[in-house]
């Protein structure tokens, strides 16, 4: 087994590592700047939390927890989630709302368009602190 290099060059050429570097690098000025908030991080108050876990129901976590390993149609999830492509389509929809997945639209060789799911994030940590009263 040989192991791929990547070097400094790759970043310029490849699209997503390029990406990838420009955030990475706008995450870092701002903790090197004691930033009140990061970039493409997103905070709830506890209100908008609250409404935020009631939208994010059991199948609406599966099709995310699917989405998370890679662009899929929303045919792909449906199969895979067991469930009717309508149904999946609006929780995908819903899940756009949130901020959690991206859906774009691209070409379906021979039939048109079709609409893929990606992730927006490789990792969603959720943090919660409940005071005493």
């Amino acid at each position: 087994m040989t192991k791929q290099k990547i070097m400094l060059a790759d970043f310029a050429k490849n699209p997503a590592l390029k990406t990838h570097s420009a955030r990475s690098k706008a995450v870092a000025r701002a903790l090197d700047e004691h930033a009140d908030a990061l970039p493409y991080a997103m905070v709830f108050t506890s209100f908008e939390f609250e409404e935020f876990l009631a939208q994010l129901t059991p199948k609406r976590f599966e099709l995310l927890r699917i989405a998370s390993k890679g662009p899929h149609s929303i045919a792909d999830l449906a199969i895979a989630s067991q469930r009717n492509a309508s149904a999946v389509s609006r929780d995908v929809s819903k899940l756009s709302e949130l901020g959690l997945v991206k859906v774009e639209s691209v070409s379906n060789e021979g039939h048109g368009r079709k609409k893929v799911v990606m992730p927006v994030a490789s990792t969603i940590s959720i943090n919660a602190s409940i005071a005493a009263v």
